[in-house]
C-alpha cells in the first residue's frame, strides 16, 4: 500500500521532481566516472600513464565525495520542503505520523536509488565514450580499460544508497519533531535573519586573508610540496565561504540605499538575492570551486598536450631514422606534412660502423645543447666529427639500427670506400609538428622494427621515440587534465542549476501575484536575467582568480602554465554562459508560464 502510494505520489509530481532527479543523476555518474579510474588496480599497474594519476583520481574522488554529500543532504531538503505541505495534510485526515514518516523514508529511497542506478548507467556510457575518445585523440594505447567495472558499480551504489538512508532518516527526525500546524504552513512562512555589519566585515577580512593565504601555498609548493594541495583546499574553500557570505550582504545592502534600487524592479530583484543568501553562500563557494578545478584541469591538460612535442623534440634534432627504407617507406616519408630528410652512408661489420667524414663535413650533425633551464628552448649545434668521436650524442650512436649503440670510427672518404663491410643508408626525417604527423610516423617506426626487431629500444634515435615515451609518462595527466575538467564542468552546471531550479516553487508565486498586479512580463524576465547573472557571475570571477593564482604550483613541471590562457577561460566562459541562458530559460518557462 505504501509503495503504490508513493510511487503515485512521485508521479503525480514528475514535473517537480524532474529537476531533483537531473541533478542526482548527473552526480552519481560523475562518481562513478572517477571511482571506475581510481579503483582499477589493473589498469593502474599495466599502464605507465595512469601509474601516475591514480593518485589524482583518488584525490578527486574523494572531492567528489565531499561535494556530494553536501550536494545529496540539500536534495534531501529540497525533498522534505516539497513534500511536507501534502504529510500534514495526510495527518490533518487522520493518518499516524508513523505511517507517514514511513512513507516519506520510501519516497527518499525510491527516488534517490532510482537516480543512483540510472546515473551509474549513464556513467557507464560516459565513461565509454569520453575516455575512448580522449584515448584516440591523445594517442594513447591503454590496457585493462573497461567502461564497466563492477567495483566501481559497487561503490558508487553502496555510497550514494548509504546517503540516502542518512537522508531518509533525517527527514523523518525532523518530520516527527514538526507540528502539523507547521507543516501545513510552512511553504508561506519567510524565513528571516539578521546580520551584524560588523561581523561581516571581520568575516570578508578573514576570508580574504585564508584566499592568499590558499594562493601563497600553491606559489609554494616546491617548499611545502604535497602540503601545499590539503592547505589551499581548506583557506580557499572557507575563504571563499566567508567573501561570499559577507561581500553579497554588504554589497546588495549598499545598493539597495541608492535610487537605482528604487527603479522598476531592481529593488524586488535585490530582495530576492538577499532573500535565499545563507543558501546561495554555500552552493556559490562550491561553484567557484568547481569552476576553478574545471578551468584548471582543461588549461593543465592543455599546456601538457603543447609541452609533451616541445619535451621530445629537445631531445634530438630529428624525428625518425630510417634504416635502408624501402620505395614504400620513400613515399610515406614524401607524405609527411612539413617534412625534411637527409642520408648518412654506413658501413657496418659485426662491431663497428663506419661514417665517411667528408659527409658529415658537408652534412654536419646536429647535437642539443644544454640548457641552464629546461623552460628555456633547446638549441642544437654542429658537431665536428672530432666531437662525435669524443663524446658520441646517443641519438648519433643509435643510426646503425643495432641492439647496441655500435662502436663508431669516422674515416676518411678514401678509406671509407675500401673499408669492409656491410653497405647501408640511414635516412634522418625531421617533421615540424609531430602530433599531425603521428600516425605516419607510427607506421613508420612499426615498418623499422619488424625490420630490426633486435634493435627495439626506448631510448633509440630520434625524437618521435621521444616523443612515445614522454607521452606513456605525461599523458596520463593530459588525459587527467581533460577528463577532470569536462567531469567538473558538468558537475558545476548540475550544482548550480539544481540550487536555483529548486526554488521556483515559491518564487511562481510571487512572480504570478506581481502579473496580476499589472507588472510587465518583460520587466519580469528582465529581473530574472539580472538575479541569475549575478549568482553566476560571482562563483566565475572569483574561479578565474583562483585558476590564475592556482597555476602557480605547475611552474616546477611545466614550461609555460599560462600559455594560451586568456583563450581558453575565454573558451570556458562561453560554455559558462551557455548554462545560465539554459538555467534562465527553464527558470522563466516554470515561474512565467506562457498563457494559454
Amino acid at each position: 500500500m505504501l509503495l503504490r502510494l508513493a510511487t503515485s505520489n512521485i508521479k503525480n509530481r514528475i514535473r517537480d521532481y524532474i529537476v531533483l532527479l537531473t541533478g542526482l543523476v548527473m552526480s552519481s555518474a560523475i562518481f562513478y566516472m572517477f571511482t571506475n579510474l581510481a579503483t582499477n588496480q589493473q589498469l593502474i599497474k599495466s599502464n605507465l600513464n595512469f601509474q601516475y594519476a591514480s593518485q589524482v583520481f583518488i584525490f578527486g574522488t574523494i572531492l567528489l565525495m565531499i561535494i556530494t554529500f553536501v550536494y545529496v543532504m540539500y536534495a534531501n531538503t529540497f525533498l522534505l520542503n516539497m513534500r511536507q505541505h501534502d504529510y500534514g495534510l495526510f495527518m490533518m485526515l487522520g493518518a499516524k505520523r508513523s505511517r507517514v514518516g514511513a512513507l516519506m523514508v520510501l519516497e527518499t529511497l525510491i527516488v534517490g536509488i532510482g537516480a543512483t542506478i540510472i546515473g551509474i548507467l549513464f556513467g557507464i556510457l560516459i565513461t565509454g565514450s569520453l575516455s575512448g575518445f580522449l584515448f584516440n585523440r591523445l594517442g594513447l594505447e591503454i590496457q585493462h580499460f573497461n567502461p564497466l567495472y563492477p567495483k566501481a558499480v559497487a561503490i558508487a551504489f553502496v555510497l550514494f544508497a548509504l546517503l540516502f538512508v542518512i537522508a531518509s532518516f533525517m527527514n523523518l527526525q525532523s518530520l516527527v519533531r514538526t507540528p502539523v500546524l507547521q507543516l501545513l504552513k510552512q511553504s508561506d512562512s519567510v524565513d528571516k535573519f539578521k546580520f551584524s555589519r560588523v561581523r561581516l566585515i571581520i568575516q570578508g577580512i578573514a576570508g580574504i586573508i585564508l584566499v592568499g593565504l590558499g594562493y601563497w601555498s600553491l606559489a609554494s609548493i616546491k617548499t611545502l610540496q604535497l602540503m601545499a594541495i590539503p592547505i589551499a583546499l581548506i583557506t580557499i574553500v572557507l575563504g571563499s565561504y566567508f567573501i561570499f557570505k559577507s561581500s553579497i550582504l554588504l554589497v546588495i545592502t549598499w545598493i539597495k540605499k541608492t535610487n537605482w534600487a528604487s527603479k522598476k524592479l531592481n529593488g524586488f530583484t535585490l530582495s530576492q538575492i538577499m532573500f535565499r543568501v545563507h543558501d546561495y553562500t554555500r552552493i556559490l563557494t562550491i561553484t567557484s570551486l568547481l569552476f576553478a578545478l574545471a578551468l584548471g584541469a582543461i588549461t593543465v591538460g592543455a599546456g601538457f598536450h603543447r609541452e609533451i612535442p616541445m619535451i621530445a623534440s629537445s631531445q634530438s634534432s630529428f624525428s625518425l631514422a630510417i634504416n635502408n627504407p624501402t620505395t614504400v617507406q620513400k613515399d610515406s616519408i614524401k607524405k609527411l606534412n612539413g617534412a625534411t630528410s637527409y642520408t648518412y652512408q654506413q658501413k657496418l661489420d659485426h662491431k663497428t660502423v663506419y661514417y665517411n667524414q667528408a659527409e658529415l663535413d658537408a652534412k654536419p650533425f646536429k647535437e642539443p645543447v644544454p640548457a641552464s633551464d629546461f623552460k628555456k628552448p633547446t638549441k642544437f649545434k654542429n658537431a665536428s666529427s672530432k666531437e662525435l668521436m669524443e663524446n658520441t650524442p646517443t641519438d648519433f650512436a643509435f643510426l646503425a639500427g643495432t641492439p647496441k649503440p655500435a662502436d663508431i670510427k669516422i674515416i676518411s672518404d678514401k678509406a671509407f670506400k675500401s673499408a669492409k663491410g656491410t653497405n647501408q643508408v640511414v635516412e634522418l626525417v625531421t617533421v615540424k609538428d609531430i602530433p599531425s604527423n603521428y600516425k605516419a610516423l607510427t607506421k613508420l617506426t612499426d615498418e623499422q622494427n619488424k625490420r630490426y626487431p633486435s634493435a627495439v629500444d626506448n631510448s633509440g634515435a630520434g625524437a618521435f621515440r621521444s616523443y612515445q615515451f614522454v607521452s606513456s609518462v605525461f599523458g596520463g595527466l593530459e588525459f587527467i587534465g581533460y577528463f577532470l575538467g569536462i567531469a567538473f564542468l558538468a558537475m558545476l552546471a548540475s550544482c548550480l542549476m539544481f540550487k536555483i531550479l529548486s526554488g521556483t516553487a515559491q518564487d511562481q508565486i510571487r512572480y504570478n501575484l506581481l502579473l496580476k498586479i499589472g507588472t510587465r512580463r518583460s520587466l519580469l524576465k528582465r529581473s530574472i536575467n539580472r538575479e541569475l547573472l549575478v549568482l553566476f557571475v560571482i562563483p566565475g570571477v572569483l574561479g578565474i582568480i583562483d585558476v590564475l593564482f592556482g597555476l602557480q604550483m605547475f611552474k616546477p613541471l611545466m614550461i609555460d602554465p599560462y600559455y594560451n590562457i586568456s583563450i581558453l577561460v575565454g573558451i570556458f566562459v562561453i560554455m559558462y554562459l551557455g548554462y545560465y541562458f539554459l538555467t534562465s530559460w527553464l527558470y522563466k518557462l516554470i515561474v512565467l508560464p506562457e498563457k494559454k
